[in-house]
């Protein structure tokens, strides 16, 4: 899918509820429409779908307000807030350890995204890695370990968004390697992805909410040849890691 296509009517309703949110003073429908330009029956509309689901309401007065609906928006964005702050205390612990790079990532959708980056402090380090990096999670190490971890239809689902760019013919020898190397990655229990042109490996861990459904990945980005000389170091860092970040959210809700 075309990442710059939207659809007109959620953008509408999303700049109606951020307007409202953001008003000094309740504000009412009229008000909304001039400030977002929209016709007075294209707010009504939005307005009695927002209001259905609770987002807004209005007071005695008329005036538009934040409903209770949006609690739930702001548990879920708190929830995940508090995981990443304890994930990051890992995440830390992690990189003081190896002293490499670490990073932990997250599933969204289609996409495996860096959420997470603790830079190493050797003085020859990883760089070009940064925070919201997504894509290409047939070629990653955090994507690869998600892929092999999801169910066929959502996992073809993300393989053909992240093959897209690639010629056919490409694409369809890149799935096929990948299909052989899926039940490896979850009998070992990580992924790697070395890119020998760079120099450098990266290897991440299956991280799993409580439903068992998976959630992330977890590890270190190295350049290879200190791994030769630390191997069992950094894998034993890395699945410590993991075991620590899994037992906490084995301890919170999924969703």
């Amino acid at each position: 899918m075309d990442n710059n296509y939207t659809l007109q009517t959620v953008e509408r309703a999303i700049a109606f509820l951020e307007y409202v949110a953001n008003a000094a003073t309740p504000p009412n429908i009229k008000d909304v429409s001039a400030a977002l330009n929209l016709n007075i029956t294209t707010c009504y509309h939005l307005l009695r779908t927002l209001a259905a689901k609770q987002y807004i309401e209005r007071n005695e007065h008329g005036g538009l307000e934040l409903g209770g609906g949006v609690e739930v928006l702001i548990r879920g964005y708190q929830r995940f807030q508090d995981i990443e702050k304890s994930l990051s205390e890992i995440v830390k612990r992690l990189a003081a350890e190896t002293m490499e790079s670490a990073v932990f990532s997250r599933r969204e959708d289609n996409n495996v995204v860096l959420k997470l980056l603790v830079e190493g402090s050797h003085r020859l380090r990883v760089s070009g890695l940064s925070v919201g990096l997504r894509g290409n999670e047939h070629q990653r190490a955090s994507g690869k370990v998600v892929l092999a971890h999801l169910d066929p239809k959502t996992r073809a689902a993300m393989l053909d968004a992240s093959v897209s760019p690639l010629p056919e013919k490409q694409r369809k020898g890149v799935v096929k390697t990948l299909e052989k190397e899926f039940p490896q990655i979850v009998e070992r229990g990580w992924a790697s992805d070395e890119q020998t042109e760079q120099g450098i490996i990266a290897i991440c861990a299956p991280l799993f909410d409580s439903s068992g459904a998976i959630f992330g990945a977890i590890g270190i980005v190295t350049p290879t040849f200190r791994l030769e000389n630390a191997r069992e170091k950094f894998f034993s860092a890395i699945q410590n890691a993991a075991a620590d970040a899994n037992a906490l959210l084995k301890n919170i809700p999924a969703g």
